[in-house]
């Protein structure tokens, strides 16, 4: 078993402000994690939107031990959320992972980007002019629908998705589908129609009803498969030709939620065995390339065995 140092970055607009520590203000302890403001004084106040959560883990390797911290954030950060009233995520947030006495670390460098923006061309006004003019698809439908593009969060998005889909089934020409679940076969098949909408073990009918994502739903983006679902039904049955493309990498863009990273073994370049997540940050946002005072140790090995 290793010793492993952990400094996660939370991103929220709840700022820190319990002072029981005197020594350290705008922090406070939950079991063996620590939980600090990112940038406080006494003077500027909260500088930053964003906390750093600390603890130190016994684990075989790297790997388990940012599970171990994963698992009791994944506990405490959705009761923050509901208790601050406040924006609060660490999932896609940078951290950085140390065994003890090593001079190499492990660092996972996350950072936000612009989101990519996509053409809307002759097809596409060609596109709008036939929705404008169809009757058989309601509005209710594309009020959903945008509400989905426009949201963050997964759960979020598939839970309007859901609703958008029921809004089209309820409204769609009763002699070509009997019941809303033909519908569901037609644009969706068979299999992702069981895994979505059958009645009590359905992903739909979970979400819904209180039952948050299990195990079995690990490594499946839903988002995606209906989206592309539901470009290609309108494209063959409302529009009667291709006009909305069906190649887009990650669809539904969004201006916020864009994210770039990159997974780093590094060390002080003065050999220091001391790592500070928000040091690193700093070095790094300058030139992850060639950061000035960390280096890059390219290493598989080492990786594997850390």
């Amino acid at each position: 078993m290793n010793n492993y140092k952990i400094e996660h970055k939370i991103l929220t607009l709840a700022h820190c402000a319990v002072m029981d520590n005197k020594e350290k203000p705008a922090s406070f302890k939950v079991g063996d994690v620590e939980f600090t403001h990112w940038d406080f004084n006494h003077r500027d106040g909260w500088s930053t939107d964003a906390w750093i959560a600390t603890t130190e883990v016994e684990a075989d390797n790297f790997v388990d031990a940012v599970n171990i911290l994963a698992k009791k954030l994944n506990q405490i950060i959705p009761r923050i959320a509901l208790i601050s009233q406040s924006y609060v995520e660490y999932f896609f947030e940078p951290f950085l992972i140390h065994k003890t006495e090593s001079e190499v670390a492990f660092f996972r460098y996350i950072e936000d980007t612009r989101g990519g923006g996509l053409m809307f061309m002759e097809n596409d006004l060609k596109a709008l002019k036939k929705l404008l003019n169809q009757t058989e698809v309601p509005e209710s439908f594309f009020k959903y629908w945008k509400d989905a593009v426009n949201a963050t969060g997964y759960s979020a998005k598939l839970l309007i998705m859901f609703s958008a889909l029921e809004a089209l089934a309820r409204e769609r020409d009763k002699s070509k589908f009997r019941q809303k679940e033909d519908l569901y076969r037609d644009l969706l098949g068979d299999d992702l129609t069981k895994e979505i909408f059958t009645d009590g073990t359905g992903l739909r009918n979970r979400l819904i009803h209180g039952e948050y994502f299990s195990e079995d739903d690990d490594g499946v983006n839903y988002l995606e498969m209906i989206h592309k679902k539901v470009i290609t039904y309108f494209n063959k049955t409302i529009l009667a030709e291709d006009l909305l493309s069906e190649k887009v990498v990650n669809p539904q863009r969004h201006f916020f939620g864009n994210k770039t990273h990159g997974n780093f073994l590094i060390k002080n370049k003065d050999r220091s065995k001391v790592f500070e997540l928000k040091d690193v940050i700093a070095d790094f946002s300058q030139d992850f390339r060639n950061p000035k005072k960390y280096e890059h140790v390219f290493d598989d090995d080492l990786r594997k065995s850390y």
